[in-house]
């Protein structure tokens, strides 16, 4: 079969590192042999033997572009076939292509466009010390988001990533249409174009007998950027003296934990725990009665297909395709509700946490639902690529 490698920062840390290595061993199981290129590799959080995968270490950071020698050098040595390069796209995976040294997959795992949702947050968290700073953020920034200069330039950066890698893929169909029309592709089905959905990798937990407590619970990295954990508080803090009997659980690190741990204690919020990170979280998803993500957008968050094969409520905010994909129909696999209603939030929450027959209907139907998503038919979809550009 193939050599395949796929690309990553830090091991292990967020959605897209799971997604990966919950890959290496279905792939490994159709024949491929799996190397992971990494710059960090936290040895201490990984079991011995966990993953029939080779590493090849990075001297820098994933996105340097100063790893170009030792990428390079470690694809040759090691006979790569196929190069997986998951959300980042450094220049040297172009040189991979441009030089013949191996087949390139980009995969986008976000929604297409979440780079200007990026340039948005930092456009507004811009601090404005002089005049200058003021004119650059109010005359020349905000005008140039709101006259498209941004998608723009980014549809001009997936043309790029388009025509210099082999493959370009995304979550869903749905995202894979929408780059499509940005980039001016037509025709689709004879493109560079594919769908790569994530995989719910296998658990052996079952969630039979098992005693729920009276808790909401988050589960991720903890930033404001994009994960907008802030606004969870805001809901707790509408409707925490309603359910007195429940508490919220906060899993995750990152770096806006101080700043809300700094609200809790401001706002006097009762019931909050922050219990760091943690590299599997199913004890939590699975004696939890409903998870929440209260991100300002999403790929295909992996925490809502975990928390459903652990029999878990989820909700979220209407965030993106991704979002409605994995919870629709509404009220029966999952929750959402407008982006940035947080109105409609504390509702929907309020009646999930006050109805146990909802709440149990949403979970079992959950269960099934995310078997949608297996690890199995992910890495079928992968070992098709695999043999369609070999």
């Amino acid at each position: 079969m193939a050599n395949i490698a796929f690309i990553l920062n830090k091991l292990p840390d967020g959605g897209v590192e799971r997604v990966t290595t919950s890959l290496v061993t279905p792939l490994t199981d159709l024949g491929h042999k799996v190397y992971i290129f990494v710059h960090c590799l936290c040895a201490d959080r990984i079991s011995e033997g966990e993953l029939p995968a080779q590493y090849v270490m990075l001297p820098y950071e994933a996105w340097d572009n100063r790893n170009a020698a030792a990428v390079c050098e470690g694809v040759v040595r090691h006979s790569i076939d196929v190069f997986f390069s998951p959300l980042i796209a450094p220049k040297y995976i172009f040189e991979l292509k441009n030089r013949a040294l191996c087949k390139v997959v980009f995969v986008l795992h976000s929604l297409p466009f979440y780079e200007k949702k990026e340039t948005w947050w930092r456009i507004n968290n811009r601090k404005v010390s002089s005049l200058g700073a003021w004119l650059s953020k109010y005359l020349i920034a905000i005008p140039k988001y709101y006259l498209g200069y941004y998608d723009r330039k980014i549809a001009k950066r997936y043309r790029y990533i388009y025509k210099n890698t082999d493959a370009f893929a995304t979550l869903f169909d749905d995202y894979s249409r929408s780059v499509a029309s940005a980039i001016g592709v037509g025709d689709i089905e004879n493109s560079k174009l594919y769908t790569l959905q994530n995989p719910m990798p296998r658990i052996d937990y079952t969630c039979e007998n098992v005693e729920r407590e009276k808790r909401v619970l988050y589960v991720g990295r903890l930033s404001r950027r994009d994960k907008r954990i802030d606004r969870l508080l805001m809901v707790w803090e509408r409707i925490c003296h309603n359910f007195p009997d429940w508490e919220l659980s906060i899993v995750g690190e990152g770096e806006d934990k101080e700043n809300l741990m700094a609200i809790v204690a401001e706002h006097r919020l009762p019931r909050v725990e922050f219990y760091g990170f943690c590299s599997n979280p199913s004890d939590y998803y699975a004696k939890s009665e409903i998870l929440c993500l209260t991100s300002d957008f999403e790929g295909c968050p992996m925490v809502l297909l975990e928390a459903q094969q652990c029999g878990c409520a989820t909700m979220a905010f209407d965030c993106s395709a991704g979002v409605r994909e994995l919870l629709s129909p509404v009220w029966e696999n999952g929750v959402f509700v407008p982006n940035d209603d947080i109105e409609a939030y504390v509702e929907a929450l309020s009646r999930l946490m006050d109805d146990d027959a909802l709440r149990r209907k949403i979970q079992q139907n959950g269960l099934e639902s995310v078997k949608r998503f297996s690890v199995d038919k992910s890495a079928q979809q992968y070992n098709a690529l695999i043999n369609r550009l070999l």
